[in-house]
């Protein structure tokens, strides 16, 4: 192997926190493309089909280049990841230093509260330190800054910056560098993503290219292909293709849109939560009581039930096709291509039993928790407001109950008694005034209303607070005033990155939910209304046929015969019009279903809450409206066609 790809794999496995080596990973290639090749050889001279050849000399170089570059796509996931997991982690240590002038202390806080890549490191280098290895934090922290260069290089310059707070005897300096640090990372951060907002645009367009556009003809051209070349090309391969290899390709080219998604957010952590379900169960409340119902096999249950009756009809359509006739065969794909009820539940049956799969499994997941994720996102996005006004009135000298109660007092004046936060300070002073229990028992108790509100940000704020409340009242104001401003310049910093965004997020809303469903149900009709205009065409051509062997051969041997019929192919091999109803229909799930992650990644990078919320919204928006497109425009078209022909002076049927 070269040197230059066996060290760039070393370095994608140690960025991937992986366990595993870089000949661990070779041999694992070479494995899985030994094995694949010989199952692929073996299927290969069982059938002489050229399509399926194809298919199974491809699959082992791209299942072994998905093992090999396994590592490289672990290390760009945790690079984005690591830029959430930074800015919370410089924000903790701002917020601790601001109160207690020890980096060590500030390191082992924010480590402590932070989950990811660089808390992990964070914990090793201090652990470190308590073996002996690195003498102070500084030369422990130096050891992984390499690393940490590579997955954010903001981060480093922020930390680094960090280092001068001990050494700075001004107070006002001391506040400037903590101001510093945190807008430093906040700055870098915007103007990545502005980079972002205009790199993306052009794969964007690809997307757009192949998921609507090539689909689109592709489409249209299904029954002229079946038609006209069913003997070069089989319209079988030609639904895998829509179904398996394009939808593969999208979501290939949308992971790597995302993955080159700057971190920008906070993604809330709902982990504490005490209502929180296991991932897998499905809280379904009934009379009363809670059931736990588990969430795949319910999905694929309700799935089967509805896609019953699609089954039972294909089923049957596959036997009477592979024994009938010429003539029985070209009556069933006439049938197949009507516009009828049987038809359009069979169509349909299968199209939405999919749907429904897709749709509960997301639905399930995310139903349980976006209410408590959307929660804690509104309190954490308004509590800086909270902290402000809390924080001028114990500056003022007041006492943190009456500052408390001086709080509500402004809130309610406002007309904000609807506001989280309000609802937040409401329970915590209800609390120290009616069982008489202090500040610190009042949040982080037994029965504290942190167990309410478990948001990991506003914990660990109230846990600042709480060390702080110790301490007189204007320190902890002035404590309190300066975490509402540094929450407060992230809030400014997401609003300008949130706007930056707004554009494509709404491109890709109005593609995910309306626009692709619309096209699909078109695109899907068109082939139907090809189809019956072609058999139309054929209808007259056959009565031409008839007429001139009439007048000019009499009753010769030969005539005309099927001449001109043959020009608009042979109507026993087209696709079942009801089958290309079926691949549209879950080639529609499935687009759906990706720009909806695409729009999710955009909008909220890894929140897997969110991500399960939008794809299950847009599915179901976007499925309604699929329905009733298609049967508007099958109806239409219909009307269309017999006015045609019956215009034309041709039999409607023939």
């Amino acid at each position: 192997m070269p040197k230059e790809f066996s060290r760039q794999l070393k370095e994608d496995i140690i960025f991937s926190t992986l366990n595993v080596t870089t000949k661990g990973v070779i041999s694992a290639s070479i494995l899985t493309f030994v094995l694949l090749l010989i199952v692929s050889l073996g299927f290969a001279f069982i059938t002489n089909n050229f399509g399926i050849i194809s298919l199974l000399v491809v699959l082992p170089m791209s299942v072994t280049y998905l093992v090999y570059s396994y590592p490289k796509f672990m290390s760009q996931v945790l690079k984005i990841q690591t830029g959430d997991e930074a800015i919370k982690i410089v924000l903790y240590m701002v917020i601790y230093l601001k109160l207690h002038p020890n980096f060590e202390g500030a390191v082992n806080f924010a480590a402590a509260h932070s989950k990811g890549p660089l808390a992990t490191d964070i914990k090793k280098a201090m652990w470190d330190i308590h073996a002996g290895k690195y003498k102070t934090v500084e030369e422990a922290l130096s050891a992984y800054m390499a690393k940490w260069r590579v997955w954010n290089e903001d981060f480093v310059r922020s930390v680094t910056l960090l280092y001068n707070v001990l050494i700075e005897p001004s107070e006002i300096e001391r506040e400037n560098i903590l101001k510093k640090s945190l807008n430093f990372l906040l700055t870098n951060t915007e103007r990545r993503m502005k980079v972002y907002v205009e790199d993306i645009s052009g794969p964007i367009n690809v997307l757009y290219f192949l998921g609507m556009l090539l689909p689109v003809m592709g489409i249209i051209m299904f029954p002229l292909i079946s038609m006209f070349l069913h003997s070069s090309v089989n319209p079988f391969y030609l639904g895998i293709g829509y179904i398996l290899v394009l939808p593969l390709l999208l979501l290939f080219l949308v992971n790597r849109i995302i993955l080159k998604r700057p971190s920008a957010f906070i993604i809330p952590d709902i982990s504490k939560h005490p209502e929180l379900p296991p991932t897998d169960k499905y809280p379904l409340k009934f009379f009363g009581k809670t059931f736990l119902i588990p969430i795949v096999p319910t999905a694929i249950l309700v799935s089967l039930l509805v896609m019953i009756y699609g089954v039972v009809h294909f089923v049957d359509l596959y036997s009477n096709l592979s024994t009938a006739s010429e003539g029985l065969k070209m009556e069933l794909l006439k049938k197949e291509a009507e516009f009828s009820l049987e038809n359009l539940a069979a169509t349909f049956s299968v199209t939405f039993g999919v749907a429904i799969l897709v749709y509960l499994y997301f639905y399930m997941k995310s139903a349980p928790r976006i209410g408590i994720r959307n929660e804690i996102k509104n309190i954490e996005g308004e509590f800086q407001l909270g902290l402000y006004s809390l924080g001028n009135f114990l500056s003022e000298g007041y006492p943190i109950e009456k500052a408390i109660q001086k709080s509500l007092d402004e809130y309610e004046k406002l007309g904000l008694t609807k506001s989280p936060t309000f609802n937040f300070f409401s329970l915590l002073y209800n609390k120290m005034k009616n069982l008489g229990t202090d500040f610190s028992n009042a949040v982080f108790g037994k029965n504290g209303i942190i167990r309410i509100f478990p948001s990991v940000l506003i914990e660990e704020i109230m846990r600042i607070l709480s060390d702080a409340s110790s301490k007189s009242s204007t320190l902890l104001g002035n404590v309190a005033k300066t975490i509402g401003s540094y929450l407060e310049s992230l809030n400014v910093i997401e609003a300008k990155i949130r706007e930056l965004l707004e554009d494509i997020r709404t491109s890709v809303r109005l593609e995910s939910s309306f626009v692709i469903p619309l096209v699909c149900a078109m695109v899907g009709v068109l082939g139907i209304f090809f189809l019956n205009m072609l058999r139309g065409l054929s209808c007259q051509l056959q009565t031409i046929e008839k007429s001139l062997g009439v007048i000019f051969l009499q009753n010769a041997a030969i005539g005309v015969g099927s001449v001109l019929n043959d020009l608009v192919g042979n109507f026993t091999q087209v696709m079942p019009m009801t089958v290309l109803q079926i691949i549209v229909g879950i080639y529609t799930v499935e687009i759906i279903s990706i720009f909806s992650l695409l729009l999710n990644g955009i909008e909220n990078g890894f929140d897997r809450t969110s991500r399960d919320h939008i794809i299950a919204k847009n599915l179901l928006s976007g499925m309604l409206v699929y329905a009733a497109v298609s049967i508007v425009a099958l109806i239409a078209f219909q009307l269309l066609i017999i006015k045609i022909i019956t215009q034309s002076g041709g039999p409607v049927a023939c």
